[in-house]
């Protein structure tokens, strides 16, 4: 079995980033062009990983909310916080929180520009959500919330985003077999 292994947040698309021109902004981070400002979509922000399932799940059906396994998050830094669920069709993210102690059914996020990173580009913004997403343990997995309702919703990507700039880097993603189930 081959384990694939990525790290929350790349440095070359930083560099690129901050290196860009407006035709950059636009071919290599697919970023719209609003007044004077370039919004470069959630999906190509340097501290989102994404990855397609592979076909179009519902967040919820008959046999329970959708989960995944196969997956595994490796934490090196105790400060580090960082969301892991399925972008759903509504844009929102559902699924589980990385780090810290406390446990917890549901809570909302906002995933935006990690806290803590400074982006030196007054003319780039980044497109941000909402993560409704409860403790990690042991897999990714819709959360029971009554903060919202995820009936009807489909999913075809898993995202890991870095919520503080301590995650980047510190956060390890591993999977091998991805195996989507409903609990």
């Amino acid at each position: 079995m081959r384990i694939e292994t990525i790290t929350l947040g790349d440095l070359e698309q930083f560099r690129k980033l901050i290196n860009s021109n407006p035709n950059d902004l636009i071919k290599l981070f697919k970023a719209k062009k609003k007044d004077n400002t370039y919004v470069i979509p959630l999906l190509k922000a340097p501290w989102v990983i994404s990855i397609d399932l592979g076909y179009q799940y519902s967040l919820e059906s008959n046999e329970g909310r959708l989960s995944l396994e196969g997956v595994n998050f490796r934490i090196l830094n105790r400060q580090a916080r960082a969301v892991a669920g399925f972008l759903a069709s509504n844009g929102f993210i559902y699924g589980s929180y990385l780090g810290g102690r406390s446990r917890f059914k549901c809570i909302r996020v906002n995933v935006k520009v990690p806290m803590g990173l400074a982006i030196p580009l007054s003319n780039v913004e980044f497109e941000s959500t909402q993560a409704y997403v409860s403790t990690y343990e042991d897999k990714v997995i819709v959360p029971k919330c009554e903060l919202v309702n995820s009936t009807g919703l489909t999913t075809s990507r898993l995202i890991v985003a870095a919520l503080n700039s301590q995650a980047i880097g510190n956060v390890v993603v591993e999977f091998s077999t991805l195996k989507v189930l409903y609990l």
